[in-house]
């Protein structure tokens, strides 16, 4: 079973990614269950052994489907073929486009997936971070966030009770979790020594260091509408900059 750009779909209808544009891919993997071993295929020989050491095959599977949607899409604004496309890491773990970059060299990504879902958010020349995250009904929300988030954090979620406490739990880990690997820090950052601040109820925040107490002039946040159970956020370096959302089956299909 083959995998296809969307032949309703003209090639020049595909998004182009200008300077000031982010792009955030939705994909619900269940979508592209049945063509799981075709996009195994252009996974790289490391991308395929780490899928290999998942010990579930549905773990195993959604890896494969993920990452072999990312290659299929970044391919697509490179202008390669999608085992053509190779990637670097970073010091801590981020993982970028290397060798020939094809059309856009400064092609920036984020990978993340959770469940049944996957997000890619790609920029043209600025970092970027994204993460999913499946909403658990049984999350012990207020003692986690006393664990490992600020102590701001923590009393506002202190304030809220059930599903608005879970939710807002949620809005302030995709945050967090984004920030993170925009920068491309990992955990070396602890959760506590920042705080995300959300302006009332817009899905826009900034971000503040706990050390200075002042806010990190490099970095806004966007929580993302998604699906109910899911919860998402973006980290994008700088300012200026407009969000699109595409969903892959609108592009890709099988």
């Amino acid at each position: 079973m083959s995998l296809l750009l969307n032949l309703s779909t003209a090639s020049s209808a595909f998004p182009l990614l200008g300077r000031q544009d982010v792009h955030v891919w939705c994909c619900d993997l269940l979508r592209y269950a049945g063509a799981g071993d075709m996009l195994a295929t252009l996974l790289s020989s490391d991308e395929q052994a780490r899928a290999a050491r998942f010990v579930f095959e549905r773990d195993r599977q959604r890896f494969i489907l993920s990452h072999g949607l990312l290659r299929l899409i970044l391919a697509r604004y490179l202008d390669l073929e999608p085992r053509q496309v190779q990637f670097v890491t970073g010091v801590h773990g981020k993982p970028a486009v290397g060798g020939s970059a094809g059309l856009l060299p400064s092609l920036e990504f984020s990978l993340s997936h959770s469940g049944d879902y996957a997000l890619m958010a790609l920029t043209n020349g600025r970092a970027v971070g994204v993460d999913v995250e499946v909403r658990k009904p049984d999350v012990e929300a207020l003692k986690l966030a006393q664990r490992f988030f600020a102590p701001g954090e923590s009393q506002a979620l202190a304030t809220l009770q059930g599903d608005a406490q879970q939710r807002l739990f949620y809005r302030y880990w995709t945050a967090k979790e984004a920030y993170l690997k925009g920068r491309g820090v990992g955990l070396s950052l602890g959760l506590d020594r920042f705080e995300i601040l959300f302006e009332g109820q817009s899905p826009s925040a900034r971000v503040r260091l706990a050390e200075s107490g002042t806010f990190d002039p490099g970095w806004l946040v966007q929580a993302l509408p998604l699906l109910d159970g899911l919860a998402g956020a973006l980290a994008v370096e700088g300012e200026g900059w407009t969000l699109q959302t595409f969903d892959a089956t609108a592009f890709f299909t099988r």
